[in-house]
């Protein structure tokens, strides 16, 4: 019987050694997630990480990307190189622009080459007389022929609601078609959208 109590005291000892020992790893957790807690704390918030990090960078406030201009299928364009608008049909269809030009003369002016033309006036008829330095030719293949035409290529400064930009423009005679103008992709791209069923949503902006 003696030894029985003897072992249950041994036994009791031990739990009373093993719940000291969880209390104190206890407190030791309590004091490590204290710990963690003022760490984090003391992190900077995102928007207050520099600009030039990483992580700001990450965090930042992302700019909003402008809207698309939404033009129609047929529009006025702005030539800032003559002040004048003209009639455009919009085909997305169409790599580059193109632009109705009469007496086209190939030369040559301090050693660059360059483009005499002629543009018709929308309401009077005039002949606009223009020079612009020819940036390239292209050659283009109509559905009627076989044979190549070569086309001057120039750029002009062209308005279109309210962007306005420089852009390439194919030179040849458009007589035969109802717009003097062709608006193509390069113009198009990443800044317009054409909604078909709309005609003349995009008049120029110009700035005063």
């Amino acid at each position: 019987m003696a030894q029985c109590d003897s072992r249950q005291a041994e036994y009791n000892q031990q739990l009373q050694h093993q719940g000291r020992q969880l209390e104190s790893q206890g407190r030791q957790l309590d004091k490590i997630a204290g710990a963690q807690v003022l760490a984090l704390e003391a992190l900077p918030r995102p928007q207050e990480y520099p600009a030039n990090s990483p992580v700001g960078a990450l965090c930042a406030p992302q700019e909003t990307l402008p809207e698309k201009l939404v033009v129609g299928r047929h529009e006025q364009v702005w030539l800032e190189d003559i002040q004048l608008a003209l009639p455009a049909r919009v085909d997305t269809g169409a790599e580059t622009a193109s632009l109705d030009a009469r007496n086209i003369e190939r030369f040559e002016r301090n050693g660059k080459r360059w483009v005499r033309f002629e543009i018709l006036h929308p309401d009077s008829g005039e002949a606009l007389l223009l020079e612009r330095r020819l940036k390239r030719t292209v050659s283009i293949i109509q559905s009627n022929t076989s044979e190549p035409e070569r086309r001057p290529v120039i750029k002009l400064g062209i308005t279109m609601g309210h962007i306005t930009q420089s852009a390439e423009f194919t030179l040849s005679n458009r007589s035969h078609l109802d717009y003097q103008l062709l608006i193509g992709r390069n113009i198009l791209k990443d800044v317009m959208v054409v909604d078909v069923s709309k005609i003349n949503v995009a008049p120029p902006v110009l700035s005063k």
